[in-house]
């Protein structure tokens, strides 16, 4: 999903992209100054394109003096998180399992304990539909938290419970 602030501010990509051609460079700085374009007209349509796609440029053609500020902004490093919480991004879904056994079970803990109470059971389609808000791949994820003792699963595969002793 894309960010919605990098969509309006300009991928660093795409500006960087942009300004990585000569001539669309050459036209940038042009504008930049006030200076009339020395590109032929089909050169500088194809450069002033160029950087509206980049977001170097407004709807009207004109410099944005903004969008540096916006592309370092959307860029800039959140807050270092700590503990399991580094593993999710913004919207609070898994964005990498850790590499580490202790860290990856960590992980699992704090998620089996988002989607299941003390003591409560749920069907298969019921865990991998609460699961769905962690992940793209409920399916790894249930089979992550039933391999690595966080939950058990009935034999028949009917319903699935915490570990945690609550029988």
């Amino acid at each position: 999903m894309k960010d919605p602030v990098q969509e309006s501010a300009g991928d660093w990509r795409q500006v960087f992209g942009a300004l990585a051609n000569e001539e669309t460079r050459r036209y940038y700085a042009q504008q930049v100054l006030g200076l009339e374009s020395d590109l032929r007209p089909e050169r500088r349509a194809k450069a002033r394109q160029n950087l509206a796609s980049a977001g170097l440029l407004d709807g009207r053609g004109l410099v944005d003096e903004q969008v540096f500020a916006r592309v370092l902004a959307a860029g800039a490093r959140r807050d270092q998180q700590t503990g399991s919480e580094r593993y999710f991004d913004e919207a609070g879904r898994i964005d990498r399992y850790p590499r580490k056994h202790e860290e990856r079970l960590g992980l699992l803990r704090v998620i089996a304990g988002k989607v299941l109470r003390h003591g409560q059971r749920l069907t298969e389609v019921e865990l991998t539909s609460k699961l769905e808000e962690f992940t793209d791949d409920p399916v790894l994820l249930r089979r992550y938290l039933v391999d690595y003792g966080m939950l058990l699963r009935q034999p028949d595969g009917s319903a699935y419970r915490l570990a945690d002793g609550s029988d």
